[in-house]
């Protein structure tokens, strides 16, 4: 049966375009059950509205040339064109000149949708009625096809009469993701960086953008009167901070829990932020009538399942109402007066989507108290809108009380929230706040959060794999050593393996079996993770072969060339390669056995793909493994490959300035732009997430015919001729 994705990816090409290439599965949820829809504005050839709904694993979509309209009078066309992946809906950038659809993108509106009867049968007799849960686009919808000739099909987009339709009804313009009008992203436009300028202006210093202490308010019992007072709704939710630092996103959780992995519908917003910013704000759930759910919002935060979480974000999506703005672009705001902290915030953040400016009003606190209380939210918070930004409480914070509202507020979770979500909670943190990467800041603490947060792109290496680590009880300038024996008081529910050592001495490694393990082993003050080729079970039969390219002294460049040919040279022999980052200055290339060969059989493999190499490239490669011989060329190292040997495993901390990751890649992002540095604890997360699937895993799973692909390779090197990259 073809890809439904077939046509989309036959128009472009991955390594000219952002655009995402998909991979997920089709839906199994019942046919009437709500579904992702997304509408993107789109500078194209001509300007016009691409309108997707997500069914049976991807996103059916149209064409709109003149948008969606809240007047039923307008029957506006659609045209069907090729079905997308289900990521599109997350796409917002500039497709490069020359590739298909050309020009500036924005996600206009994104929500639910759910049809009022069998959606695939109405798609199949030319019309379907369904109904919108967007932030701009809401009630019930009909398409319906007026031309069925082979070529593109024709629809007419319109509303139904209900209560929310109507001519002349206004729809803010700008993304729901990032805020940005669509004639702004196509010239380039960084609000940021204007906010940053503004910043210094107004006498903003440079300062780290650490979480810090929230500020508080001071119990109020009526409005305070007279002039320099701003007035906010309070939204009876979870007070939390989000970040973006090095290019990742972040969300706690006020007392200090991480929410990061909880509401992948805010932090989605984040990533669009400028670099640095740190914003003070409210996480809610609004129930269908747009009022927050305390009960809505505890529910999205007892989840642990990735699954249920990312359901929820759709079902149940979460907004955070952004009410200040604490650092941006290395700058601290802190000492700005709230008006100016405010303009800046409103410059920066959408007014509509997961993320939000928390709107006020200056004066008139009384009737802002009316109006909340109206509307059944529980108070207002009244700012002094000179005062700078201090933590703890201030009299410059005051909090007012709606009548009849509780008065408590509603309880975040506790800062262990993530772990104590499972049962039991198995690992508490311990010296979270010592330093381990100086330059950066990065602390203990920050180390177990990511090896907690990459677990479920990480775990897949660990399984049943003995691991070698290697401790910094003081952080990277501090004495380092080896560990591979567990200790006798390691937890009962860590497993271990006993492997014989090089000096004959039986030792039990650790096996890591899921999240709580990892973080167990991170708190030692664990840094790397080295993982061997076998797995218990199968100690004698690596998973794959390993050449790793190390530098030193010789250019990257050279690095990325010979990983090329590498490449070329396995497509030539018909053996798959995958390649990922050492996390230092080099490249691992991976090649897949499938436990089909011995240990030394996986380094002669190793050792012939080496020299091939090598001979073809002697001006830049070598197999010499002494230092002095190796003349600045790159290092060809077929030697980690044998029993005992390890490698640094996929996602592992690397021990060095700027806490690099060893990074699985895809071969489309190996060439003259790839640079290994960008690959770092604060964004290899976010990376992983955008990705969706590991473009390393198939080395687990496939099996080439090894017999035949060592043939081929020996009888290359026999006749000295150059490989046939099969058209590469």
């Amino acid at each position: 049966m073809p890809d439904r994705l077939d046509r989309y990816r036959e128009k472009r090409d991955p390594d000219r375009t952002p655009e995402p290439f998909g991979g997920e599965g089709p839906s199994r949820r019942d046919l009437l059950a709500p579904r992702l829809f997304v509408v993107q504005k789109h500078a194209a050839r001509r300007l016009h509205w691409d309108f997707r709904l997500e069914l049976d694993g991807t996103l059916r979509s149209w064409a709109v040339p003149k948008g969606p309209s809240y007047d039923p009078k307008d029957k506006r066309m659609a045209v069907e064109v090729e079905d997308h992946p289900i990521e599109y809906a997350d796409f917002e950038g500039t497709i490069p000149a020359g590739n298909y659809g050309a020009g500036a993108v924005i996600v206009w509106d994104r929500g639910t949708w759910r049809p009022l009867s069998d959606p695939r049968a109405g798609l199949e007799k030319g019309k379907l009625v369904f109904e919108l849960a967007g932030y701009k686009l809401r009630g019930e919808w009909t398409l319906v096809r007026t031309r069925r000739d082979g070529g593109k099909q024709q629809w007419l987009l319109m509303k139904h009469r209900d209560a929310l339709a109507g001519p002349g009804r206004e729809v803010l313009q700008e993304s729901v993701l990032s805020g940005l009008l669509l004639e702004e992203l196509a010239a380039g436009v960084e609000r940021a960086a204007g906010a940053v300028a503004e910043a210094r202006r107004l006498g903003a210093r440079a300062g780290r953008g650490g979480w810090g202490r929230t500020s508080l308010a001071t119990d109020a019992g009526a409005p305070p009167a007279g002039a320099g007072w701003l007035f906010e709704p309070r939204y009876d939710g979870y007070r939390a901070l989000a970040r973006r630092s090095a290019g990742s996103a972040e969300l706690r959780y006020a007392g200090g829990g991480d929410a990061t992995g909880l509401f992948p519908e805010v932090i989605r917003a984040v990533e669009k932020l400028g670099e640095g910013a740190l914003l003070d704000g409210e996480l809610v759930v609004l129930d269908p009538d747009g009022r927050p759910s305390a009960a809505a919002l505890r529910e999205r935060a007892a989840l642990a399942r990735r699954a249920d979480v990312a359901r929820a974000s759709l079902e149940r999506p979460a907004t955070f109402f952004a009410f200040d703005l604490l650092a941006l672009g290395g700058l601290d705001l802190r000492p700005l007066p709230l008006r100016d902290r405010k303009r800046l915030l409103a410059a920066i953040v959408p007014r509509l989507g997961a993320l939000r400016f928390a709107d006020h009003v200056e004066g008139h606190g009384e009737a802002l108290l009316r109006e909340v209380e109206s509307r059944g939210l529980p108070g207002v918070v009244a700012k002094r809108a000179d005062a700078p930004y201090r933590p703890g409480r201030s009299p410059s914070w005051q909090a007012v009380r709606a009548a009849g509202a509780p008065r408590t507020r509603v309880a975040a979770p506790p800062p262990e929230a993530p772990a104590a979500r499972r049962e039991p909670p198995r690992v508490q943190v311990t010296n979270a706040e010592k330093v381990f990467f100086p330059a950066e800041g990065i602390t203990k603490g920050e180390v177990v959060a990511y090896y907690r947060e990459i677990a479920p792109f990480m775990l897949p290496w660990l399984k049943d794999r003995p691991i070698v680590l290697t401790r910094f009880p003081d952080g990277i300038e501090g004495k380092s050593f080896f560990q591979k024996d567990a200790p006798d008081w390691r937890p009962e529910w860590l497993r271990t393996v006993r492997l014989r050592n090089e000096d004959g001495r039986d030792l039990d490694h650790f096996l890591v079996d899921d999240a709580d393990g990892l973080a167990w082993i991170a708190n030692l003050g664990v840094i790397p993770i080295h993982v061997h080729a076998s797995r218990a079970g199968a100690l004698d039969r690596p998973d794959w072969c390993v050449v790793d390219l190390d530098p030193k002294e010789a250019p990257f460049g050279d690095v990325v060339r010979l990983a090329r040919a590498l490449h070329d040279l396995c497509d030539a022999v018909g053996l798959p390669s995958h390649p990922k980052t050492t996390g230092q200055q080099g490249l691992h290339v991976l090649v897949p056995l499938g436990r089909q060969l011995t240990h030394a059989q996986a380094r002669t493999l190793g050792e012939l793909l080496a020299r091939a190499v090598e001979r073809e490239h002697p001006r830049i490669a070598t197999t010499a493994r002494a230092i002095g011989a190796r003349g600045g060329r790159v290092y060809l190292d077929f030697m980690q490959n044998g029993a005992g040997k390890t490698i640094a495993a996929p996602y592992a901390v690397r021990p060095r300035a700027g806490a690099p990751v060893s990074t699985p890649l895809r071969w489309s992002e190996v060439d003259r732009r790839l640079d290994p540095a960008r690959f770092t604890i604060r964004t290899v997360p976010a990376r992983a997430r955008r990705l969706r699937s590991d473009p390393l895993l198939p080395v687990l799973s496939e099996a080439p015919d090894l017999l035949a692909a060592l043939e081929r390779l020996r009888g290359l090197l026999r006749t000295g001729a150059p490989p046939d990259a099969r058209g590469r």
